[in-house]
């Protein structure tokens, strides 16, 4: 019986960890993109593939018209632009993205390595020049870090040359991004762009979550879209899974590889107790005819020899927690699984601790594995008393 114990203890802790641990993967790279992109950006309506962006008239009003999403948490306008970053000796291609407020960065404070955020009011306060925000990837590529001054080539015609100081420096370990953006405040991309004040390259929605993504894109579309620019050009909405489809897909992969993995677990686990039940009959046989002898009904007997198999069920699920929870906690604690960033865009085991997600785990498992065994347990009233006790006898 022990044997028993020990598989649904692992069938259980595996599919915990399989599942929190997909979880895991799918809150912590969608909070990633999201921090740097936002879960939605209302844009012009241009055909333009790359970085650079069609200007788009402030909307004055926009957070009253939007007011009444609560599913909306901030609304930043931005700018952005592409760039090579010159030193003496090296360069490195990038995209320079403006915000008007440091808070608009605030998601930055969990990986910021040293320095701060910027102010992005910096040039109203007479300071003549901008500060940047850079990632370590700069910093080890270009022998750059806070304090220094960082020159940024813009290729157009004429080209254009900026300078930035640069005050913080953060690491998100998603190489991607890490690699592409810098941070810097919203006039000094106006001016790059040749904008008015009142031109920006668009907007980004922040969401609660990633689940409201789709009835808010709607609302907006219907809100936003029907407004025409002095250029005469109109809005669309972009959401990151459009931006990022590759990286969502394989998100949602993770789910079809985890339901493999709680499908076979739970019929290890269900393989495991009907085995034990099945076992438990033939042993008592002899005593199973002798009580129907004496006048016990087979639904009695099934009863009884289910009970003996949930306590089983019972020890085989309160270890599987034990060990289950322990994995996940000392993950999420200490990050002991390490990653490569280049291929998995972290670079530990994120893992999710989610009590309902446990919850929905133990009492899948409990009815899943009852209803095997309660078709199992047919075979005890096929039993003939006589047959049974000649049997043995």
């Amino acid at each position: 019986m022990r044997i028993a114990v020990v598989a649904v203890a692992i069938s259980l802790a595996a599919m915990e960890v399989s599942i929190s641990v997909s979880r895991g993967f799918q809150q912590e790279i969608t909070q990633r993109v999201v921090g740097f992109l936002g879960h939605l950006q209302l844009v012009s309506l241009d055909r333009n593939a790359s970085y650079e962006q069609a200007p788009v008239d402030i909307i004055a009003n926009l957070a009253e018209e939007l007011g009444d999403l609560p599913a909306i948490t901030r609304i930043s306008p931005f700018a952005q632009k592409p760039g090579i970053v010159k030193t003496k000796s090296d360069m490195q291609g990038c995209v320079l993205k403006g915000y008007a407020n440091t808070e608009d960065l605030a998601y930055f404070r969990t990986y910021l390595t040293r320095g701060r955020l910027p102010h992005l009011d910096s040039l109203t306060r007479g300071e003549g020049i901008s500060e940047v925000f850079i990632s370590q990837f700069f910093c080890r590529t270009l022998g750059l870090d806070t304090g220094q001054r960082m020159t940024v080539y813009f290729v157009e015609q004429p080209p254009r040359v900026r300078q930035f100081r640069i005050v913080g420096v953060y690491e998100t370990q998603f190489e991607n991004f890490d690699k592409t953006y810098l941070f810097t405040d919203l006039p000094a991309l106006q001016s790059l762009n040749g904008w008015e004040a009142s031109q920006v390259g668009g907007y980004e929605l922040r969401l609660r979550s990633l689940a409201d993504l789709e009835d808010t894109r709607e609302e907006v579309e219907e809100r936003e879209l029907g407004r025409i620019q002095r250029d005469g050009t109109m809005l669309r909405v972009v959401d990151i899974r459009e931006s990022h489809t590759a990286l969502f897909d394989w998100l949602a992969l993770q789910n079809i590889n985890v339901l493999v993995l709680f499908v076979l677990m739970l019929l290890v686990s269900g393989v495991n107790m009907i085995s034990v039940l099945l076992i438990l009959v033939l042993e008592q046989t002899r005593t199973i005819g002798l009580l129907k002898a004496f006048g016990a009904e087979g639904r009695q007997l099934s009863l009884l020899f289910l009970l003996y198999a949930a306590r089983i069920l019972g020890y085989g699920l309160l270890l599987g927690n034990v060990v289950g929870l322990a994995l996940c906690y000392s993950e999420w604690r200490w990050h002991w699984l390490r990653l490569s960033p280049a291929e998995y865009y972290v670079d530990y085991v994120p893992v999710e601790l989610n009590p309902w997600v446990f919850l929905a785990v133990n009492l899948g498992t409990v009815i899943i594995t009852l209803l095997l065994l309660l078709g199992t347990t047919r075979v005890i009233g096929r039993i003939a008393p006589s047959e049974a006790i000649k049997g043995r006898g």
